[in-house]
């Protein structure tokens, strides 16, 4: 039996392949589901008798009627590699409430903000990007520092928001979006930085400003991403405080 007080059912609205294991779904809770972008959903399937679930980042702003993932298909995975297969139409389950701290205090007010991610890391940030366009151009929220997107992933066809990133650079001086590949030999005509995301974080974090005491840090993704990168940050003079983290975890 569900528990309907615990789960409510969510229909396949649409998805968007990239990558052979990567996949951007849109899905419709049957319940109000509110959240505050930098929180996750949980999704589950019934197999075998037992619910399987993981958490998920959520890739769109709360004032969407659709909620989006971007999901990685962990080969065996438990719920991942059933989950990739669920066509449009058909349903998952989903916990009736979203968590997570993650981004609860950004825009942190006054300070550069540095978004560090590999991959599917880079979900909860395309979140609050979409809240900020849409609260600055509804005239509740103003641009006053610079905000820097870094995305690493090993081929750029894993790069699930590049083109939407690149567009809202383009139409906001306030926001730098930096995609970076590490298999470059897999594409020589790549016009962008190469190697590990953390490799190019000292350099563009420079160039927007942040410093010691000015600049708020969020590393989101595979963790060794992110113990280099807090690593990197520490020793340019960040405190722990200044640093937040979501380390996502194999299925």
């Amino acid at each position: 039996m569900i528990d309907t007080e615990k789960y409510a059912a969510a229909t396949v609205m649409s998805r968007r392949d990239l990558a052979t294991d990567l996949w951007v779904v849109r899905i419709r809770p049957d319940c109000e589901l509110p959240f505050r972008p930098g929180q996750y959903v949980t999704l589950g399937l019934e197999l075998d008798g037992r619910i399987v679930e993981r958490p998920y980042s959520i890739a769109s702003d709360p004032a969407e009627e659709e909620v989006e993932l971007f999901i990685e298909r962990v080969p065996d995975g438990e719920l991942s590699a059933p989950l990739h297969d669920v066509p449009i139409g058909q349903t998952t389950l989903v916990r009736k409430r979203c968590k997570g701290l993650f981004l609860k205090d950004a825009p942190v007010l006054d300070q550069p903000h540095l978004f560090v991610a590999t991959v599917t890391g880079i979900a909860p940030f395309v979140s609050i990007l979409r809240s900020l366009r849409r609260r600055q151009l509804s005239g509740e929220w103003n641009a006053d520092q610079p905000v820097l997107a870094l995305q690493g992933a090993s081929r750029s066809d894993e790069l699930g928001y590049e083109n939407e990133l690149r567009e809202l650079a383009a139409s906001c001086d306030w926001f730098t979006y930096v995609p970076t590949i590490s298999r470059p030999w897999d594409e020589p005509e790549w016009p962008g930085e190469t190697g590990r995301v953390e490799d190019v974080m000292r350099k563009h974090a420079d160039a927007a400003g942040l410093t010691p005491g000015h600049g708020a840090v969020y590393l989101c993704g595979h963790p060794g991403m992110i113990t280099n990168g807090h690593g990197i940050m520490r020793r340019q003079g960040f405190d722990d405080k200044a640093i937040r983290e979501e380390q996502y975890w194999p299925d």
